[in-house]
Order: structure tokens, then sequence, then C-alpha cells
């Protein structure tokens, strides 16, 4: 059996064949990628991703790991990320091109974030001068849901900042409103993208309420995720936690809620504390640099007397992400709507007090009353009461930790067996048998 994947991202091992330095995101499908090797999948594997431009078409192969002897086809093509709400047509050559060189028997796509996703899905099922396998090869398994993004992107912000512009938004028509604006655009791209699938794929009710709205006539399957591959290494034995640190996994747009947290710090009689956040700092730019979120939260952190106390840590690898998990006191995941994000699960794989919103396709990943802390959040209420409910978790945590570490035990052994690598690529690979019996 032949199957392409269509990934948003560089795996690591084709970041290292093409010379391209940086830390690599896609870690989850090499993980799972791993698991197929390691129950010899009679599969011949490709990836296509997006690259810069100056790597466009380029292909080639790299081993799946040191101590394996398969090799995975690669293909790169020219995508521009960075305005993903633009669909460029000559995607779809792109994409035939990949279809005629590798014929696969099975195309996975994973996500449906960016527009290659609606373009592979038009070459697979409409182009009849290139090999198009049809809707019934083709299985796209949901990460984020556009659609769902945009209905609460501007989750509890206030009017008069959802209405305010920086010089750098004004310049880059992109204030808060143009932004839920983008992905309402994208919402439409995954729209046609999903309901040209035969299959999709997904881990929640969430997901599946999204999959039935958008392709209805598309079988849908349970697909489970891996993790990246340090998250499931043994834990150390000397495990330091300091009480004082929460750590959190984004906030560099509204939907990722990190406003939310710091209202609900308002006031806090918590001399020690440290938020220490992953990924880009929006806040320290310069003045026709900032954008109008980065400016509020700004603001937000003078205003609830946080100076000092918060940290971005700028884009750090799984290693570093493990080591945030396991000394910090607790991980919050103050987003307004998510449907599996796999920060929460790498938090519960490092035994890490979790608090996240109840929202989206949380709570069928991990329990409440047993695993973590959620809080009750609706995009559309005022913050401050959003705010109050998270506080109490915050709290609850504070006060006990020793139960929080309890949660974070079992929450392991949740994670553990729901992403277990190769339950999840054997799950993966039932699906590909089925789509190829559909027609014999």
């Amino acid at each position: 059996m032949k199957v392409l994947w269509l990934c948003n991202l560089i795996l690591p091992q084709a970041l290292e064949a093409l010379g391209i330095s940086g830390i690599p995101k896609e870690g989850w499908v090499e993980g799972l990628m791993n698991a197929m090797d390691s129950l010899s999948a009679d599969i011949e594997l490709a990836v296509a991703f997006p690259v810069p431009e100056e790597f466009d078409g380029k292909r080639g192969s790299f081993r799946v790991s040191e101590k394996s002897e398969k090799e995975v086809s690669y293909y790169c093509f020219y995508e521009d990320t960075v305005h993903p709400e633009v669909y460029d047509i000559t995607l779809e050559g792109r994409m035939n091109r990949i279809l005629d060189e590798f014929r696969p028997d099975v195309i996975h796509i994973f996500g449906t974030e960016f527009p290659h996703a609606l373009a592979m899905s038009k070459a697979v099922t409409e182009d009849d001068f290139h090999y198009h396998p049809g809707r019934d090869r083709l299985l796209i398994t949901f990460q984020g849901i556009c659609a769902a993004v945009a209905a609460d992107y501007l989750a509890c912000l206030p009017d008069e900042v959802v209405a305010s512009s920086t010089f750098r938004d004004t310049v880059k028509r992109d204030n808060i409103k143009q932004q839920q604006d983008k992905f309402h655009t994208r919402a439409v791209n995954e729209l046609e993208a999903v309901k040209r699938a035969g299959h999709v794929g997904g881990r929640t009710g969430f997901d599946r309420k999204w999959a039935t709205r958008l392709g209805p006539e598309a079988v849908y399957h349970y697909a489970g995720e891996v993790m990246r591959p340090v998250f499931y290494e043994p834990l150390p034995k000397d495990i330091t936690r300091d009480k004082n640190t929460i750590f959190i996994a984004g906030a560099d747009y509204p939907l990722k809620g990190f406003h939310i947290l710091l209202k609900a710090l308002d006031g806090i009689n918590w001399p020690e504390l440290k938020i220490r956040v992953a990924g880009q700092d929006i806040v320290s730019k310069s003045k026709i640099k900032i954008s109008g979120y980065g400016k509020y939260l700004g603001e937000l952190i003078e205003n609830c007397n946080l100076q000092g106390k918060v940290t971005f840590l700028g884009r750090i690898s799984a290693e570093q992400m493990r080591d945030e998990y396991l000394k910090c006191g607790m991980y919050i995941c103050p987003s307004a709507v998510e449907n599996s994000p796999n920060s929460i699960v790498e938090a519960a794989l490092c035994e890490t007090p979790i608090i996240a919103a109840r929202v989206g396709g949380i709570p069928d990943i991990i329990d409440d009353k047993t695993q973590c802390m959620l809080y009750d959040c609706n995009a559309r209420k005022p913050m401050d009461e959003v705010a109050a409910s998270l506080r109490k978790c915050i709290e609850f945590v504070k006060l006990d930790p020793e139960r929080a570490l309890e949660k974070g035990k079992a929450a392991r052994m949740r994670a553990l067996k729901d992403h277990d690598p190769q339950t999840v690529a054997t799950q993966i690979l039932e699906i590909y048998s089925e789509m190829c019996a559909e027609d014999k």
C-alpha cells in the first residue's frame, strides 16, 4: 500500500535532509511514523509539506530513524504560510505533480488550516488529466477547526479592544477583527476541502459534530494522535516542581486566552508568582511593530500588577517543553476553544497539574473529576466572569497541591493508554486498509 501524508510543517528528518535550520514542530507526525515503522507496516510512505520558495519542487528520501532501514520519500512545495487565508490556485498544480509522481493508494491530510488541504482535495478528486484516485481514497484528520476558531476568536475581549488598531495593524490590515475575518475565509476553504473527502478522522465529540456539519457524506473514524517521542520517556524520579510557576503553551493571539489568565491573576497575593510562556513575545515590541492584542496584553500586565512576572520563552524544542512541564507547579490552557490540544496531553504525560477551559473537545480527552481542573468558559461572556472561574481553579491547586499532583498521576495513566503509539498506529493502518478495500 502506498500512502501519502500531507502535513502543515516539515518533519525533523526532512529538515535535516534539506539542511534547513530551526526547531521542528511536527513531532507528533514523526511519532506516528516511528510507531508504524515499529509495527513493520507493509506500506510505502511519502510525506509532502510546505517549504520556502527556494526549496519548491525538491524531493528526496530519509530514513525513519537510525535504527530503521525503511526509507520515506518527501516532496517539497512552496506555499505562502504567512497568509493562509489566501488561496493560491497554483498549489493545485504542485499537488498534481506529487500525485503523478508517487501515485498513492491513500492520501492522508493532517489538518484543514492551510490552503494546501483544499488544493490536494481538488487534485485527488477532480483533475481528469492527472492521477486522481478519488474521494474514497482521501482521509482528512482534524487538528484545529477553522470554523470554530472564527466563531470564538474574540474570546471575551472588550469591544474597545476589538475595535482598536495600532500602526502595525493598520499597515498590515491585521487588527483583531480582521484576524477573525481571515479565519472565516479559511473556514470556507476548510468546508470545501472536507466536503471532498470520503473519510474524516477525529478524537472528540466536538470534532465529530463539526465533521457532520462540514462533510456529512464522509465516513467518520476515531483517529488518535501520537505525541512527540520525548514525552513517552520515563519520568525522572526526583521531580522538583516550583509551586509558584505557571506554564502555558502560547499566547500570541486572542483565542489562546492569555488575557483571561492575566485577569484571573489580577490583584492576587502571590509575590513569588512566575508565568512562563512558550512562544513569541508580542508584548515587548516597539510602538510601530506592536499589534493591538500585544498592546492590550502589555496594559493588562501593568494594570494587574504582574510586571516582571511574565517570561516569554520563544520557540522551544520538545525537550525544553518537557522540562517546563516538569518544573512548573501547574500548566494552564486558557484557550476559548480547542479540539484536542496536544499541550494538555503532553502536560498529562509529565504528571503536571492541569487547569483548562471546559470547551470544545477538552472534556473528551481529560476528566475534571479525577485528572485535572476544568473551569467554565464562554467566549461571549464578560471576561470578569470567566476569569473568576479560572481563578477558583488556580486557588484550588495552590491550596491543595498534593491533590493536584494525584490528579496529574491519573492524567498520565490515561494519556499513556489513549495515546499509546502502537495502538494509534494500528488504528490509522486499519483506516487505510478499510479505504483500500472499498472498491474491491
